[in-house]
């Protein structure tokens, strides 16, 4: 595999040597739970505001989310186990499908680990929250099916498609990979801003500093090709912007080490999430009363609500990162390429900088990039359809209109989760629309301090490709608030807030 997608295929590799420390950022359905507790923060801030738990304890956590739109497996093989076993033939043939469809083929990989966090009620209108996470994310973006094909066939020459590209001037001028990996420490605090009648107003602001641990990153700004055949490339007036950390370079070696990159390639950074929430309680005087003389409102293990409207901008920021020896912007014009001539040691992405920095153009002298957080807009919606069934709604939008030149990012989707959510059990149906334009069908349960679930699990059941694969799971120590207690002599309605 020559050449640029050498490049590609050896970034791909080492994003998956990071996501190795990171077994599951987001779970779809239960994030909306009104039993989420310091897991709600990752979607909505303002959500540990009055609260239904004295404490909550997030002791691990874990998650990850595969995605693409070009390359299915068929169901049915891993339904009956086949794909797992020993096949003599054609394997991509028989278990694969490559969708021919496109006009740019995308991949995203994220991964978490969360590691204890805790998320505590100090009075009845104010929350604060702790947390910790291991995050790492991978993108390609725009590219080309044409280059897509060639990759995925190695350059075969017995492909169809291949020889109709061979001999033929092809671009990509949009293409983009981005990798990053990074410690995130978050300090969430969260308040009542209004409760008055009918409506009930709480916000807010989770500040976070980030260390880096690694990233990497590929754009071509003008991509001008031809393979003559399966070993000869040429490359026209081509203009690359890359940069990746120099301890990617050791991680081919086995050195990587995640305490040891702490601070050494990239400077401390912060980044900021915020949100709003607004409940309509119809029955607030349900909510109030007074006993012995005195107004109590202290019904906090219940939930008040007939409909809730959240609002949450996530992900605000960026992270800048020390180049590596020979990780510089280059340029590209060079006919008839003997690909195959080329010679790698041990240490492949220590030899690939070397042969371009000896055979392309070397574009610039700048000794560090930025890479930009995956910033997100959600919106939510939940309703209460009786005691505690409820049915959410909740948009997870990644903006594009972000003109820079790195930047991770996770996949936009677009749910609707009916729930039963109970004190100590939660059953969770998420059904939605991802990105890429592809249903998702998935299950969560919450059973005491376990939660497990996919986003897109039960697609295994209802459709035929399977392009995706999500699944996250996490340990609890939750302490919730008991059950109010009132003077049967001493009970009246409030008028209001």
């Amino acid at each position: 595999m020559p050449g640029l997608m050498i490049r590609i295929a050896i970034l791909f590799e080492l994003a998956l040597i990071t996501t190795t420390i990171a077994k599951a950022q987001d779970i779809p359905g239960y994030n909306m739970s009104n039993y989420a507790g310091v897991s709600g923060i990752d979607i909505q801030p303002a959500s540990i505001a009055d609260m239904r738990y004295k404490l909550d304890i997030t002791v691990v956590g874990a998650g990850i989310d595969f995605n693409n739109n070009y390359i299915s497996v068929y169901s049915k093989y891993i339904l009956d186990k086949s794909i797992f076993q020993t096949y003599q033939g054609n394997f991509n043939a028989h278990f694969l499908s490559e969708n021919t469809s496109l006009q740019n083929v995308e991949v995203g990989l994220n991964t978490y680990v969360q590691l204890p966090s805790i998320a505590l009620s100090i009075t009845r209108d104010i929350s604060v929250a702790f947390t910790c996470r291991l995050r790492s994310l991978l993108n390609i973006d725009n590219l080309s099916p044409q280059l897509a094909h060639l990759m995925y066939t190695g350059l075969s020459t017995n492909d169809p498609s291949n020889l109709r590209y061979f001999n033929t001037s092809l671009k990509d001028n949009t293409f983009s990979f981005n990798q990053m990996s990074w410690w995130e420490y978050g300090i969430d605090y969260a308040q009542v801003i209004s409760s008055r009648g009918h409506h009930f107003f709480k916000m807010g602001v989770r500040g976070k500093l980030e260390a880096g641990l690694e990233a990497a990153f590929l754009k071509a700004q003008t991509l001008n090709y031809n393979w003559k055949n399966n070993d000869t490339l040429s490359l026209y007036n081509s203009t690359f912007l890359q940069g990746h950390t120099e301890n990617l370079v050791k991680d081919l070696n086995g050195n990587f080490n995640a305490g040891k990159s702490l601070g050494d390639v990239s400077a401390i950074s912060v980044a900021m999430d915020i949100g709003f929430v607004y409940e309509w309680r119809p029955d607030y005087y349900d909510w109030g009363y007074r006993l012995r003389g005195k107004y109590r409102n202290d019904k906090r293990d219940l939930n008040k609500y007939k409909i809730r409207l959240g609002a949450s901008l996530l992900d605000i920021g960026f992270m800048s990162f020390q180049k590596g020896d020979n990780a510089y912007n280059f340029n590209a014009n060079k006919t008839n390429w003997d690909v195959n001539a080329l010679r790698f040691g041990p240490n492949k992405l220590y030899s690939l900088d070397t042969i371009i920095a000896n055979n392309l153009g070397r574009a610039d002298t700048r000794s560090y990039f930025h890479m930009y957080f995956p910033t997100t807009f959600s919106l939510q919606a939940d309703y209460n359809i009786y005691n505690d069934l409820y049915v959410n709604v909740t948009t997870y939008t990644v903006p594009q209109f972000m003109n820079v030149t790195s930047q991770v990012h996770g996949l936009s989707y677009y749910t609707v989760t009916p729930r039963w959510d109970y004190k100590w059990f939660g059953f969770f149906l998420p059904v939605g629309v991802n990105g890429y334009g592809q249903t998702t069908f998935g299950m969560t349960l919450r059973l005491g301090p376990l939660i497990v679930g996919t986003g897109n699990g039960l697609n295994l059941l209802f459709t035929n490709n399977i392009y995706g694969l999500n699944a996250y799971a996490a340990l609890k120590i939750p302490i919730l608030f008991e059950g109010s207690s009132k003077s049967k002599k001493d009970v009246c309605p409030t008028n209001g807030f």
